[in-house]
């Protein structure tokens, strides 16, 4: 009764065009992630003769040359990732531009890099804002994936600390700037 199916014939196009484009994004992930780790080596060899920051800067390490006053919730803001500079605790994974350090950060970065091909929706990344610069809690991977591809802002659920500036990423600092070796 259904040996000559009609339909049969679709459904195994449909399939094979959903394998396609499953392919496609997946090579212009991995793809994305070798270039994202090649632009990062020579970002940082050029940030170096430089003499610029390299590194995230590391929010618990300069709490205290900050001078915090306090801290309150800001709601979801549109931030531009010009102005995300550090981490409250992944240094070791990318640099200041956000590019990954290593091969062990392929898969995640691969797989974070599909749902963003997909437009697939994700939640709001979360960051301390302090001055004019952002931190990162969480969404490091989102960050680093949405730069890549040229995003120029993300939404973030941001937490603001009130603090005295100068701060240390600040040219006028007069603060040392934190090197962190890599």
């Amino acid at each position: 009764m259904f040996e000559n199916n009609p339909y049969q014939n679709l459904l195994l196009q449909a399939n094979r065009h959903s394998e396609n484009i499953h392919t496609r994004r997946y090579n212009t992930a991995m793809s994305c992630f070798r270039s994202a780790m090649l632009k990062g080596k020579i970002s940082r060899i050029r940030r170096g003769i430089l003499r610029r920051q390299k590194w995230l800067y590391e929010l618990p390490l300069i709490k205290s040359q900050i001078g915090l006053r306090g801290s309150y919730y800001a709601g979801i803001k549109v931030v531009s990732m010009d102005h995300v500079i550090g981490t409250e605790g992944r240094s070791d994974g990318f640099d200041i531009d956000f590019y990954p350090l290593s091969e062990e950060l392929c898969e995640r970065w691969v797989n974070m890099a599909l749902v963003y091909l997909s437009h697939i929706p994700l939640p709001p990344v979360v960051l301390t804002q302090v001055g004019d610069v952002y931190f990162v809690r969480d969404g490091h991977h989102r960050i680093s994936v949405a730069r890549a591809f040229g995003q120029a802002a993300m939404d973030a659920e941001v937490i603001v600390w009130k603090a005295h500036p100068p701060f240390p990423w600040e040219t006028s600092a007069r603060f040392q700037p934190i090197h962190l070796t890599s």
